[in-house]
């Protein structure tokens, strides 16, 4: 049977899926890679007494203190969890364009430890409303700075959250970005 050889037409690519609200995966993996899960209270580096995931206040609302309890996995992950939550709703409230969840993901984990990003970020929140998410991201290096200083770990942790939204997977990212900044100045091309 000669003739010419059909072809079956295409798929076309799926679109991402849109982040829903609350806390995606996304970010309490991308959380984990930088925080770790340390059970005993320690010195965060920049003078807060954290425990976790990057907790720096038990269940019931009390401030962690060196030499305070320890707590187990299961803590670690509720705090996190908690302290996600509150990002997210502030992510929420700020946000108005859609994003996916790796995007929402980095969002939330800049709100984690800035605060509300109407008052902490305005300029990267008009990018993000505005769906220029690449130069969104690219901002993510302004920071940066912890007690009014720059900190290499901050420009680390910034650079990986913006590849990591822009598609590369968090193990990479942290990779990559603790390899090849040395410097809070360091700021290598983002991916895509």
């Amino acid at each position: 049977m000669g003739g010419i050889l059909q072809m079956a037409p295409m798929a076309a690519a799926e679109p991402e899926a849109l982040w829903q609200g609350g806390v995606p995966a996304e970010a309490v993996t991308l959380s984990e890679a930088f925080e770790g899960c340390i059970l005993t209270p320690y010195n965060d580096g920049f003078g807060f007494p954290t425990i976790g995931i990057g907790s720096r206040s038990y269940l019931d609302g009390a401030p962690v203190r060196l030499g305070g309890p320890s707590i187990d996995r299961a803590m670690a992950e509720l705090l996190a969890q908690r302290d996600l939550d509150k990002a997210a709703l502030l992510v929420t409230r700020a946000v108005t364009a859609p994003l996916t969840p790796r995007q929402a993901a980095a969002l939330i984990l800049l709100a984690n430890n800035l605060g509300a990003l109407t008052v902490a970020a305005p300029s990267l929140l008009k990018l993000v409303n505005g769906r220029d998410w690449k130069a969104a991201a690219d901002l993510f290096k302004i920071y940066r700075n912890s007690a009014g200083k720059p900190v290499t770990g901050l420009r680390r942790r910034r650079w990986a959250e913006a590849a990591f939204s822009l598609g590369m997977e968090a193990a990479l990212a942290r990779q990559k970005a603790w390899g090849a900044i040395q410097s809070p100045e360091d700021w290598p091309p983002l991916p895509g």
